[in-house]
């Protein structure tokens, strides 16, 4: 086996990836020639686990030489210990076996003679032995590629994002119905629990970059109500956060993503570089509750500026379109959600919507250089949280410019009142 990294886990190793290969492609008796392994881990980017590509060689039964790629995802104790309540290997260990098939084989059957609808990487194998790690295709491998989670998506980009989206909750609303036991029970939260929003590590960070918002507001003009109303949440903050997310559920439900912005989601274009396909990755924060909860975690986090500004609407329409013309194709059998129902949901949760845009979206759009050292262990420690929260809003001016423009259309929806 070679290498392009050092400390590299020491079971991945040419057994490992046979073993891996023969349970996902369902054959026998392959022949690993040679394994490279490149470390993918970047600071600010994986705080739940480390990420390996191994480009393969092997032999099949027939002789065949193949070269391929996957990838790895290993979920190490260490990472683990701060968000072990949340179970993020079984939750997306159980998707990716169990529900994305099911997604998958539905829509097949809703549109036959289609293109085939696939979410998104194919799984090939889960172990959690001698730790927890999951191996995936190399969306790469097919032409797919991430944008740039400093800038944010343009509309062409964030349009086939929101009609994905539409189409996957609405198979979730349909498999949610024929079996509660598998999406509703296994799902009951996601990143935000309880328990960890009443800990104090969690209004260290988050309450702090709320303040950072509020001093850097207070110095432009036209803030001056709303820098008052942001102290007076931070005076309350456990509470106000609490009441933007519980209880999760809404009148129309769907197995949330919990997690869909920028970094999660893969690109594929066409000959002229036009956008044509759309995948989602990272499965482990999934939970049921209302369909407002993705909607607004997406539009808060994953927009350039100007398509926030000038056609946020437009993407919650496409949204609506696609839902509900995808549950007119499955076997849909309650009353479908109105246009103004689906807005109802998602107005429903935007102090969610807030909350990630203060809290998450600082952290996402972070410059590579300044969010390196960033993990979960390291935030916390004070000082490294304060330090961190300065370079948050001082590195990339998308970040202050974004959140003056949320704070003011928040502020006319009373969202803060």
């Amino acid at each position: 086996m070679s290498s392009t990294t050092e400390a590299l886990p020491l079971y991945l190793t040419a057994q490992f990836f046979r073993r891996a290969l023969e349970h996902g492609l369902q054959q026998q008796d392959l022949k690993i020639l040679d394994v490279q392994l490149t470390d993918l881990t970047r600071g600010g980017e994986n705080y739940c686990s480390n990420i390996y590509r191994a480009h393969l060689k092997y032999q099949t039964t027939e002789r065949d030489l193949i070269e391929t790629s996957l990838i790895v995802k290993c979920m190490p104790a260490e990472k683990q210990a701060i968000l072990s309540r949340l179970h993020i290997y079984n939750k997306e260990s159980i998707f990716y076996m169990h529900i994305k098939p099911k997604l998958e084989a539905l829509m097949w059957r809703a549109s036959p003679g289609q293109e085939t609808w696939s979410l998104g990487a194919r799984h090939y194998f889960s172990t959690m032995q001698p730790e927890q790690t999951i191996i995936f295709e190399d969306l790469c491998c097919e032409g797919y590629q991430l944008k740039c989670r400093q800038l944010g998506l343009d509309a062409a980009h964030a349009r086939l994002v929101m009609h994905k989206l539409a189409e996957y909750h609405a198979l979730t609303m349909v498999m949610a119905n024929n079996e509660p036991q598998t999406i509703i029970d296994r799902y009951p939260f996601g990143l935000l629990h309880m328990d960890a929003i009443k800990s104090q590590p969690f209004k260290l960070l988050f309450g702090t970059q709320l303040l950072k918002l509020a001093a850097l507001i207070n110095d432009c003009e036209g803030f001056g109500s709303i820098t008052g109303k942001l102290y007076r949440y931070h005076e309350h903050f456990t509470e106000r956060v609490l009441k933007s997310i519980y209880p999760l559920r809404g009148a129309f439900n769907v197995l949330n993503h919990g997690d869909l912005w920028v970094n999660n989601i893969f690109f594929k274009y066409d000959e002229q570089y036009k956008v044509q396909q759309v995948k989602i990755i990272d499965f482990q924060l999934c939970f049921y509750g209302s369909l407002g909860f993705d909607v607004n975690y997406f539009l808060n986090t994953s927009l350039e500026l100007e398509v926030l500004k000038n056609q946020r609407q437009q993407l919650i329409d496409a949204y609506s379109d696609a839902l509900v013309c995808c549950l007119k194709q499955l076997p849909w059998s309650q009353p479908l959600p109105t246009y103004d129902d689906i807005m109802a949901e998602i107005r429903a949760r935007e102090a969610y919507g807030f909350f990630v845009a203060f809290g998450f979206f600082p952290l996402m759009s972070m410059i590579g250089t300044d969010s390196e050292d960033n993990s979960l262990k390291n935030f916390h420690d004070e000082e490294f949280a304060r330090q961190k929260v300065q370079l948050m809003f001082d590195g990339n001016t998308r970040t202050l410019e974004t959140l003056k423009f949320t704070l003011k259309r928040l502020d006319d929806l009373q969202i803060f009142d």
